[in-house]
Parts: structure tokens; sequence; C-alpha cells
């Protein structure tokens, strides 16, 4: 125990730098778990649209979404949204939602949440994850 102190105090500031990274890691993790955003990678979210009858859902504005896509998906602007939400006639399949890097996805998850649905899910990295994977997009 003597060492652990003592180790502590002549590495402060790794030490901090330590805590910092774990409690930036742990809440993200943490986050996501409560705010029921469920993150994917382009392998899971494809396992989904094939086995379990899944929806790529397009949050994108209809400009970004006509120049490329993910094939069969289907496009409903972040500003439409709440207009559009009686267009998804199954509240229980799985949806992933696409913007460009994520971060959109996420907005549009809360939404679908607060509107009973269950199983939604962001695709991590948006549609720049799906290209670096170099997976199809039609225009």
């Amino acid at each position: 125990m003597e060492n652990v102190s003592e180790f502590i105090i002549n590495h402060w500031i790794l030490v901090t730098i330590f805590v910092v990274l774990a409690s930036m890691l742990m809440s993200e993790s943490l986050n996501s778990k409560i705010s029921g955003i469920n993150p994917v990678g382009t392998t899971q979210a494809i396992q989904m649209v094939n086995q379990r009858k899944g929806l790529f859902l397009d949050i994108r504005e209809a400009s970004e979404y006509s120049k490329e896509h993910i094939a069969d998906s289907l496009s409903m602007p972040l500003s439409t949204l709440p207009d559009n939400l009686k267009t998804l006639k199954d509240p229980e399949q799985p949806i992933i939602l696409v913007c460009a890097s994520g971060q959109r996805a996420r907005s549009a998850a809360k939404q679908l949440r607060v509107n009973g649905f269950s199983d939604v899910h962001v695709l991590t990295g948006g549609l720049n994850s799906w290209k670096e994977a170099k997976l199809p997009l039609f225009s």
C-alpha cells in the first residue's frame, strides 16, 4: 500500500489523466445505457436489416440523401421527423438511424424513443463509417 501512495504522489499528473479518461469513458457508456441509444457498427447494422428485417432510416436532408444513400434506406429528414413518424408502422421494428457522422442521429433516436419506438440504434460514425468500410452507396 505504501508503494501505491508513493506512486500517486510522484506521478500525480499521470494519475489525474487516467482518472479523467476513465470517467469520460464510463460516462459515455452510462449515458448510452440510460438514454436507450444503442450505437451499432456497420456489420451489426447489416445483420439487423438482413436477419431481423430492420430499417435504415436516413435523417439527413433530402439534398444530402439524393447525392448518396444506403440501398433501401428510408429518407426522413430530422426536421420533418415528428410529422412523419406515422409512416413508420411497427414500433418494435429495429431502426438504424443514419446521418453524416452520427451526431444528428442521437437527437432523432431520443425523439423515436419518446414516441414509443423500442428498438432504436445509431450507426456509429454515420455514413462516413459506411464509406470507410467500402460498402455500396446509391444515388
